[in-house]
C-alpha cells in the first residue's frame, strides 16, 4: 500500500485539485433549502451559507479538513497560553 503513495505525480495531483476546488466552490455557492414540515414542503426556499451538502461524495473529506484545521487552532491557542503562562511571574 505504501508504494501507491510513492507512485502519486504530483504535478497531476495539483491539476485534479485545482478541479476539485472549482466543483467544492460551485456546491457550496448560492446553495438553497427547503423546509419540509411534517412532510409538506414550504413554498418559499431559503438560501444558506452554512453546512455542506450531504450525501455529496466530497462532504466527508471536505469535514476532515475543516476539523483538521479546527484542532490545528485549538493546538495553537494551547501553546500560546502555556507560553504566556510561562512569561507571567
Amino acid at each position: 500500500m505504501s508504494a501507491a503513495f510513492d507512485m502519486i505525480n504530483r504535478k497531476e495531483l495539483l491539476t485534479i485539485l485545482k478541479d476539485e476546488l472549482r466543483i467544492i466552490l460551485f456546491i457550496l455557492s448560492e446553495t438553497t433549502l427547503d423546509v419540509k414540515v411534517n412532510g409538506c414542503t414550504q413554498e418559499t426556499p431559503f438560501t444558506t451559507n452554512i453546512g455542506t451538502p450531504q450525501g455529496d461524495s466530497l462532504t466527508p473529506v471536505l469535514l476532515i479538513v475543516y476539523l483538521e484545521n479546527a484542532l490545528k487552532d485549538i493546538r495553537s491557542a494551547q501553546n500560546n497560553s502555556q507560553q504566556l503562562a510561562h512569561c507571567m511571574p
